[in-house]
């Protein structure tokens, strides 16, 4: 998003906000600090003080515009239409301009440039993890052995293992469809999480895919979505991210591109078009754009769910923000649950609500994300169900926090996972 596209944002959104308040109810900053200045609102009108001159960019002002999580509720409930969401971006791409970035930020982002660099990183620490992090009992994931005072590592968060084999490492980059006939070509997308954190979901969505008829091609050359940057108001690295991404899918002749992380799904789909701006990569992208699909879109659209087999868990459903307000994936992972049989499905209340992991949010304020966090864990548990299943495998880790922090015998599991079960229970009979 260069400054023209910031300008742009501006004059168009700011009119819009009439102060009403009504984002104070449904913002979960907000709701958690009770304060004015927490409010979207209030952000709004410290934009227009800045523009007007009444305030400067300082870094006190940039820590206010950084405790958002972006979540789009206010946008998605605002009578108004205020696109709250894209103005704290545009304003925390003018302060990274201005101050710059935390020094931890500015050199994990430069990291994300160098893909080989990075890969190589994260299969060292994977390595070595035993050395800072040790298991929990139940294999939910790891702690600090010591109090390390960041991130709340202090407060024994529990992070996921580290895999010594990304899944991009365990599968070829191309996956032939394991029917006689192939429907079709798709792209997977991996993005971090899966590829370095829980590859058990990325093999889920392969099975998927290629039981279905489907050649699956994850192209090595493809890197971080650029999520975390350019949230965080690096639009320069954002830019460089996506500008990979688009050639590395490229690449390949294909019908699809298949997500199964919220945030990687919601880049591909809209956001690189405001990082791509002016770039000669952007026609490119807008062909890619029309193809991209999340991996419950792609099941209900396109695999034949009446061979799935009986499953006897208990679940029920988080709609990530960047899935149900980022993508509009909402009904789709329910049809998928209505069809299997043996499942036992409950809503929970307000299923679309922020969980408070909001990418680097949940590390920068943990404890603020934590008392958000609760919020969905009492409505999850409320449902008496065994599992929280979630598209999004950052709030997949920061529920399995949560849960465990307050004990809780719920389990989460991706929605790729559960389909990948429930094919495997159907080839069983």
């Amino acid at each position: 998003m260069n400054d023209r596209e910031c300008s742009r944002i501006f004059e168009n959104e700011l009119v819009k906000c009439s102060r009403c308040g009504s984002c104070r109810s449904i913002c979960p900053v907000s709701l958690a600090e009770n304060a004015e200045n927490a409010t979207p609102r209030s952000k709004v009108r410290m934009i227009e003080a800045v523009l007007e001159g009444e305030l400067a960019l300082t870094p006190g002002v940039q820590a206010r515009f950084d405790k958002c999580l972006l979540c789009k509720a206010c946008k998605a409930n605002c009578g108004g239409g205020v696109a709250t969401d894209e103005l704290i971006l545009g304003s925390r791409i003018n302060l990274v301009k201005r101050n710059g970035l935390n020094p931890v930020k500015r050199l994990a982002f430069t990291s994300l440039r160098y893909r080989k660099l990075f890969d190589l990183g994260l299969k060292l620490g994977a390595a070595f993890q035993g050395l800072i992090f040790k298991d929990l009992p139940d294999g939910s994931g790891k702690v600090a052995r010591i109090p390390l005072p960041a991130a709340g590592l202090n407060l024994r968060r529990v992070v996921p293992n580290l895999t010594t084999s990304p899944l991009r490492t365990r599968l070829p980059a191309v996956n032939k469809a394991k029917t006689p006939e192939t429907k079709g070509r798709v792209v997977f997308f991996t993005g971090c999480t899966l590829n370095y954190m829980y590859p058990q979901a990325g093999e889920a969505v392969v099975n998927i895919l290629t039981g279905n008829g489907y050649e699956v091609i994850i192209p090595p050359e493809q890197c971080c979505c650029g999520t975390p940057a350019f949230t965080s108001g690096d639009a320069a690295t954002g830019r460089v991210l996506a500008e990979q991404n688009v050639r590395a899918i490229g690449a390949y002749k294909y019908d699809h591109v298949v997500t199964a992380c919220s945030s990687c799904g919601a880049a591909l789909l809209a956001e690189y078009g405001r990082l791509l701006e002016g770039s000669p990569l952007l026609e490119d992208w807008r062909q890619l754009s029309g193809k991209v699909l999340d991996i419950a879109q792609f099941v209900v659209r396109h695999c034949d769910m009446t061979k799935f087999g009986s499953l006897p868990l208990k679940i029920t459903y988080h709609d990530a923000c960047h899935l149900v307000r980022g993508m509009k994936v909402s009904a789709e992972p329910r049809e998928i649950f209505r069809a299997i049989p043996g499942l036992e499905y409950a809503e929970m209340k307000d299923a679309d609500r922020c969980c408070g992991a909001g990418g680097t949010f949940s590390a920068v304020y943990y404890e603020l994300s934590r008392k958000i966090n609760d919020w969905k864990l009492d409505n999850a548990e409320a449902t008496g169900m065994d599992y929280v299943v979630a598209g999004c495998s950052a709030c997949r880790m920061h529920i399995t926090d949560g849960l465990s922090q307050r004990s809780s015998k719920m389990k989460v599991l991706h929605t790729a996972e559960v389909v990948a079960m429930a094919y495997e229970a159907g080839r069983k009979g």
